[in-house]
């Protein structure tokens, strides 16, 4: 199976954390498994490390190089905002100052085919109304 990693869980990668190294050892072990991330990923990740920390920051980037990278292509860009618009036109609102990447990510795992995996709940929500958005469009499309 294909695996978009979410920033969370890359973020707690990199700090040891036992949950996260186990969450990831266990989808690499499933024959065929492949993880994905976007530079998006790479950049929130490696910018929580500490400027003085050079020889962890180098670790890190070790690390996240044995990850698959995904472009954001614009479709993706597009995408995310028109459902993002949609959300918000149902009231559902995201937790935390970072809503527009989180619809950045869902979309990328969505347009790629990718399982995503997150620590983060709100994902759920998105996950619940994606298939009611996808149908909106496709009638909207047939009008």
């Amino acid at each position: 199976m294909k695996y978009f990693i979410d920033t969370n869980v890359i973020i707690d990668l990199l700090n040891n954390k036992d949950e996260a190294k186990e969450q990831l050892k266990a989808l690499l072990i499933q024959e065929g498994s492949e993880l994905f991330i976007n530079r998006l990923v790479l950049i929130e990740s490696l910018r929580t490390i500490h400027f003085d920390d050079k020889k962890i920051f180098r670790e890190a980037q070790a690390k996240l190089e044995l990850f698959e990278q995904v472009n954001i292509e614009q479709e993706i860009y597009d995408e995310a905002i028109v459902f993002s618009r949609y959300c918000h036109s149902k009231g559902i609102k995201l937790k935390g100052k970072c809503e527009a990447i989180d619809f950045l990510h869902f979309i990328t795992a969505k347009y790629y085919h990718l399982t995503l995996i997150t620590n983060d709940k709100d994902f759920e929500r998105l996950e619940t109304n994606y298939s009611d958005y996808k149908n909106t469009l496709q009638k909207e499309t047939q009008n």
